[in-house]
């Protein structure tokens, strides 16, 4: 995966400049449209699933593989800190959906949104420790976890293409 070889490859200019717009278009409007889906999913449904992981792993992963005609080990490893950013998009938008674009001030200027934003998992792991052990929510945080790490990999793999 991350061979020392894979990295001294040639690399052209076009296809990282074509990756890197590629990749930043996805990740920005990626992650406004998966925020509000999910605002908009717990508005009217009050459904709590959140469906930025998947779409998001989706639109980065594709738009980077179109992105370059010559594969090199850099292109997946910028898919993935276009996902981690389509993520921070994704959480800032589903905040403006529920809390409304005149409250957002409040909400943005606060630093525990970051860090909700950036170890969200994470915080699913505090909230159990401190509202006591509950195995239904254990199996949550699990799962969580999980499918945090699967999207990781369907980015690098979907990024990479068919490439050993």
């Amino acid at each position: 995966m991350f061979n020392k070889n894979n990295w001294r490859q040639p690399i052209y200019k076009n296809d990282v400049r074509t990756v890197i717009i590629f990749g930043l278009t996805a990740t920005i409007l990626g992650g406004i449209l998966t925020g509000l889906i999910d605002a908009t999913l717990a508005n009217l449904f009050g459904l709590g699933i959140s469906f930025s992981l998947l779409l998001n792993s989706l639109i980065i992963g594709f738009s980077v593989k179109k992105g370059y005609e010559e594969y090199h080990i850099l292109y997946p490893v910028l898919a993935l800190g276009f996902f981690v950013l389509a993520l921070i998009i994704s959480q800032l938008s589903f905040y403006v959906g529920i809390y409304g674009i005149e409250n957002i001030g409040s909400v943005l200027s606060n630093p525990n949104t970051y860090l909700n934003i950036l170890l969200l998992p994470i915080k699913y792991l505090f909230v159990m420790i401190n509202q006591g052990f509950n195995v239904g929510y254990l199996l949550y945080l699990i799962l969580n976890i999980l499918f945090y790490i699967l999207a990781f990999i369907a980015v690098y793999r979907i990024a990479k293409g068919n490439r050993r």
